[in-house]
């Protein structure tokens, strides 16, 4: 008899549940709310904070579970992944480089070390007074303001007011704001699958993040099919930065074409990919003929030791 598992996975939890299930494997899942995707398919459930390490890892030890699937890219889970792997559990990610790639100041340094290029950019800290005609003497306007760690929303401002407005809101948060470069462009989307062993692209998905969540500003944003070898100088774009970085699981790169100079800038990447039916990446990748789920689980198992490479 196989395992049981522990699941933490948010709105990935119904498609995630449904395979583990149908590979024979038990489901211990955890959510941060009643009726999160998945609880009703699962054999254990706990409805808990996941700032709350000690009740969860009560309820893992009672249902015998050792190994655990980080299905979310949640802050809080990718904390709890930690508190979990320190306790003797084993999980699917690894947790300095998830940190890495959820502080977005850190992760541009890194781009920029492996010469990657990456919108241009600063950093405001939350006590930090800088006026916005020296912002925007190294930034200009249209531009792109963002929380390091995605407080809020990322909103691309068009005027000098609307910086000021979008940067205090930022601070609201507590958090450091990043001012950014606005690139105009196509926008698309590389997974990639890496198992520590083996690194694989999943090839180009034609997905805008700021079109599809509706980003304010982003009026003009779109994703439109490239060229073969445009497609192909992102794939290996992509697997570069897996492998020069040492990352791990199943990613996604997100990537912005400069509509001139057709030159690729590397946004963001995403340790844990929303995998649910309902995900909005998910009926893009479908499309292309993967069950983006699938491969999240087959390549989680195999991290966890419970799969081997074919």
């Amino acid at each position: 008899m196989k395992p049981c598992i522990g699941l933490i996975a948010g709105h990935s939890g119904d498609s995630l549940t449904d395979i583990l299930k149908r590979k024979g494997y038990g489901v211990a899942i955890v959510g941060g709310a009643k009726n999160e995707p998945g609880m009703d398919k699962a054999d254990f459930i706990l409805v808990e904070d996941l700032s709350r390490p000690r009740e969860i890892i009560s309820f893992f030890k009672e249902h015998e579970v050792n190994k655990v699937i980080i299905g979310t890219g949640h802050y809080k889970a990718i904390v709890l992944s930690n508190a979990l792997e320190r306790s003797g559990f084993k999980t699917n990610i690894n947790y300095s480089n998830s940190i890495l790639a959820k502080d977005k100041l850190k992760f541009k340094e890194e781009l920029l070390r492996i010469n990657i290029a990456t919108p241009k950019y600063l950093s405001i800290d939350v006590n930090e007074n800088i006026s916005i005609d020296e912002i925007t003497g190294k930034i200009a306007v249209p531009c792109v303001v963002k929380s390091t760690i995605d407080a809020v929303q990322p909103v691309k401002v068009n005027s000098a007011i609307e910086l000021k407005e979008a940067i205090e809101n930022v601070k609201a948060t507590n958090t450091v704001v990043m001012i950014e470069e606005y690139i105009k462009g196509n926008d698309c989307t590389v997974a990639v699958e890496s198992d520590g062993k083996n690194v694989r692209s999943l090839g180009v998905t034609y997905y805008s993040k700021a079109k599809e969540y509706k980003l304010k500003g982003f009026d003009e944003a779109y994703s439109r099919k490239m060229s073969e070898d445009k497609e192909a100088e992102l794939n290996k774009v992509a697997i570069q930065i897996v492998k020069q970085l040492g990352f791990t699981g199943l990613l996604r790169i997100d990537f912005i074409i400069a509509e001139n100079s057709e030159e690729i800038y590397v946004l963001e990447l995403n340790t844990v990919i929303v995998t649910g039916y309902k995900g909005s990446a998910y009926p893009f990748f479908k499309e292309q003929g993967i069950d983006i789920a699938e491969v999240m689980i087959s390549n989680s198992l195999k991290l966890l030791g419970l799969e081997k490479e074919v």
